[in-house]
């Protein structure tokens, strides 16, 4: 069945934000802003995988370059200071050997120099961390210009996405091994999976790689259109393509970049493909109503869940890095993990549920603990970076942990909502306007 757009979607698509609203948006994403440009590596200037961890990730450097321009254009940093850094942080990714193989990039790099870590973490390249990286460095290259714009269209070229190809189907690997976790110029082997679901992050690499600049390393969209469409629903709630575990990022990791709003459905038959067509933006709108349905389900049984307070995404849990299965999902299970809520998986959903999203944030930020003070919030004032990465109301537990993909979908998004300053950068890239038109034929 198709997935197509309807009257409440295009309705949450107007929304606009009262003074009050804007306000404490304004604060919730300087908090992320700061994780971005405070926690950084030296010289590097790499913004970590999160606050206690010892490693830069690239797909948090990718957010933290698309927070860049939303810095400048706030008022928290001038524009010398969002090009200086953009420029520091691609020269020293862009400059070393020994951080990628055909252009997609370590998962994990030293946070100092960039290169190959010695802390313990996975020594991977990894393609859908290299995505967020180009996807979230693109919109620095559009919005600064000149040797930024320059040292972006190096990475997007440089990224052999179909050197990824280990299937016959033409379906990517999720990464490759070399044989010495030391050396990246040996031999190695490629990650026995692929990425086979339409799912956000799928569908983020295939977009970027069917819109490759150089025709030897784009992959034909037949494969973005092949990818898997399951569609499930919970009880009478509208159908929607699902995740292979129903955690929320994965309904939104792609919107923070691509303007799904101004797509049609796409149409695999077009390429010859038996599968349904799908609204994107109408497909998360769907699927985060659903999620916010199953959370008030769980009233009662979790007390960190309320008529207002929801969301459940991958996050630092107390026990250890949880990625939630939230039911409809391909594997028809849920693990709740005892009712940890992650703050930014409500807040980057106010793309498409924006009153239910904000009912969220207003919800969390003013929640308080025993002792009367903020039990979520973390002021910048005092070193802070704004909302929490998860609490447990429970286990009495709020995160002393950021995590950088967590903290920037929800600035993205946000800015999104606010100004479509993202989706615009993004969007009018040489990048997108070669997926587009290779994704969305004209008739």
């Amino acid at each position: 069945m198709p997935i197509l757009r309807s009257p409440g979607t295009d309705a949450a698509i107007k929304t606009r934000f009262t003074p009050e609203q804007e306000a404490m948006l304004n604060e919730i994403q300087r908090g992320c802003f700061l994780f971005f440009w405070k926690d950084v590596g030296n010289p590097s200037g790499l913004a970590k995988d999160r606050h206690k961890g010892p490693v830069s990730s690239v797909a948090a450097v990718g957010f933290q370059l698309s927070s860049l321009p939303i810095g400048v254009e706030r008022g928290w940093i001038t524009r010398e200071e969002g090009e200086r850094r953009a420029r520091q942080v691609l020269t020293c990714l862009l400059d070393r050997t020994d951080n990628k193989r055909a252009g997609v990039y370590l998962h994990y790099v030293d946070l100092d120099t960039g290169g190959l870590s010695d802390t313990g973490y996975e020594v991977l390249t990894s393609t859908v961390d290299t995505a967020l990286f180009i996807a979230g460095a693109i919109p620095a290259g559009e919005y600064f210009g000149g040797d930024v714009k320059t040292l972006v269209a190096r990475l997007v070229a440089g990224a052999n996405w179909r050197s990824f190809a280990t299937s016959d189907n033409g379906r990517l690997s999720m990464g490759w091994e070399p044989d010495d976790p030391k050396r990246m110029d040996g031999p190695g082997k490629f990650h026995p999976l692929q990425w086979g679901l339409a799912s956000d992050e799928e569908r983020l690499i295939y977009f970027l790689a069917v819109g490759s600049s150089v025709p030897e390393h784009a992959v034909d969209p037949r494969v973005y259109m092949g990818l898997d469409r399951v569609i499930k629903r919970w009880k009478d709630l509208p159908p929607h393509a699902v995740s292979f575990q129903g955690t929320l990022f994965h309904f939104f990791f792609s919107h923070c970049w691509v303007d799904y709003r101004s797509l049609p459905a796409d149409d695999p038959s077009a390429f010859g493909i038996d599968a349904p067509r799908i609204d994107w933006f109408e497909n998360s709108r769907r699927a985060v109503l659903t999620h916010r349905q199953r959370c008030l389900e769980q009233r009662g049984r979790f007390k960190s869940v309320t008529d207002r307070i929801w969301g459940f995404s991958a996050c630092a849990g107390r026990d250890g890095y949880l990625v939630p299965e939230i039911q409809p999902n391909v594997i028809d299970k849920d693990n709740w993990y005892d009712g940890t809520v992650a703050p930014y998986a409500a807040g980057a959903s106010i793309m498409f549920a924006p009153a239910e999203a904000l009912d969220a944030l207003h919800a969390m930020r003013g929640l308080k603990g025993p002792d009367g003070r903020s039990f979520l919030w973390r002021d910048p004032a005092e070193g802070g970076y704004g909302l929490v990465d998860c609490f447990n109301l429970d286990q009495n537990f709020a995160s002393d942990d950021y995590v950088g993909i967590d903290h920037g979908p929800m600035l993205l998004a946000i800015e999104n909502a606010r100004t479509g300053l993202i989706w615009k950068l993004f969007m009018q890239s040489d990048t997108a306007k070669r997926a587009v038109a290779r994704l969305y034929p004209a008739k």
